[in-house]
């Protein structure tokens, strides 16, 4: 009676988050690809690939859930999931599904998971999101716990990796709006600047934020791109390393482009670049 007392189990959930990933992404021992779907009306199935990449066997759900990427108060990318989104909320959540929704994928192999939408009937034109959430879970060890042989906890590492689906229907369009593009400080070794997007549109910005730094020939002596999806609007703070440069004066360049290396052009919608300098001097 006293052993069964004793006896605990715990969960340790531990998450990542990868919506902006520039390559596959990986959730402990399985690897998600691709990091982004597209999917329209008339073509409404996609697939993505769970592999295996351990040296156990894993446990993996897939499931869908409304949100997309935000900023906070520091200027960081971080991802806002709405499990109950508003009626007018452009969600294809709840019409998506995963066939398989829950599968065992052994060490070293490959499970594809088809991912079909079925939209209300009346859906109207536009761009719809959901976040694909591949979960991943380890089979239990028992841990023995010094001092008291009689707990043994159960541990469990659960991750979960997150990407993103967008749905297209009829007509979608986007573009840039730039609310703020300033220098915050500059130090002897780092620039810190911030800019502010506003899309346009009903579909989400996807591209790129380019960051140079040309010196008094107008030479690019560094380069800082950073993908770039925004969905309504995003104010990033980011922090530019300028350790090794010579004191003096720069021109500070930012570029606002739909170039993306790592998403086929096809799925990016045009939209009209924006290109901004500012002055700064290193000392």
């Amino acid at each position: 009676m006293l052993r069964r007392t004793l006896l605990r189990r715990s969960r340790i959930p531990v998450l990542v988050l990868a919506a902006l990933a520039l390559a596959p992404v990986i959730a402990d021992a399985i690897l998600v690809s691709p990091h982004a779907l597209f999917v329209t009306h008339e073509q409404r199935t996609s697939e993505i690939y769970l592999v295996n990449q351990g040296d156990e066997a894993e446990e993996v759900t897939v499931e869908f859930e409304y949100g997309y990427p935000v900023t906070d108060s520091a200027g960081q990318i971080t991802m806002r999931l709405i499990p109950d989104p508003p009626a007018d909320a452009p969600s294809a959540a709840g019409w998506l599904r995963a066939f398989p929704r829950q599968a065992r994928v052994e060490p070293g192999q490959r499970q594809r998971v088809r991912i079909r939408a079925n939209p209300p009937a009346d859906l109207p034109d536009g761009e719809y999101w959901s976040r694909v959430i591949v979960t991943s879970r380890r089979a239990e060890q028992p841990v023995q716990m010094a001092g008291d042989t009689a707990v043994r906890v159960g541990i469990t590492l659960q991750l979960r990796t997150i990407t993103s689906l967008t749905y297209r229907k009829g007509e979608v369009s986007t573009g840039i709006q730039l609310d703020d593009f300033h220098v915050e400080s500059v130090t002897a070794d780092s620039i810190a600047a911030w800019v502010g997007l506003t899309r346009s549109g009903n579909g989400a910005f996807l591209g790129t934020v380019l960051l140079e730094l040309h010196d008094a020939e107008g030479n690019v002596v560094r380069s800082w791109p950073t993908p770039a999806a925004v969905y309504y609007t995003v104010l990033r703070r980011f922090a530019l390393d300028t350790a090794g440069l010579a004191p003096g004066r720069y021109i500070l360049r930012l570029l606002v482009s739909t170039d993306r290396q790592d998403i086929d052009q096809r799925h990016v919608l045009p939209a009209g670049p924006i290109e901004r300098t500012v002055e700064v001097e290193i000392g």
